[in-house]
């Protein structure tokens, strides 16, 4: 059982980047604070995704497939905020 936890755990840590770059964000940058914080809690539902998967591999394909959709997705979404405001700065 310890060992199918592994994965998950190391999963949920590394959600730890995106919590404090939106507390980072959070003072100049609502918005991409927000959009880190939902990255963060994607990688954590993906933590929670593969301890539900366990050993079943088209489980554990699933989650995988889900939480790289919704983190990428959400980081074009970090992108296009940065370049939006990069523009609207004239930089």
């Amino acid at each position: 059982m310890a060992q199918t936890l592994l994965i998950p755990l190391i999963v949920a840590a590394s959600s730890v980047p995106a919590f404090l770059a939106a507390r980072a964000f959070s003072g100049d940058r609502p918005r991409l604070a927000t959009l880190m914080r939902l990255v963060g809690l994607a990688i954590l539902a993906g933590a929670l995704g593969l301890a539900w998967a366990g050993d079943d591999g088209s489980r554990q394909l699933a989650v995988a497939v889900g939480v790289a959709l919704a983190v990428n997705g959400l980081g074009v979404f970090v992108l296009w905020d940065i370049l939006r405001r990069r523009r609207r700065d004239g930089r």
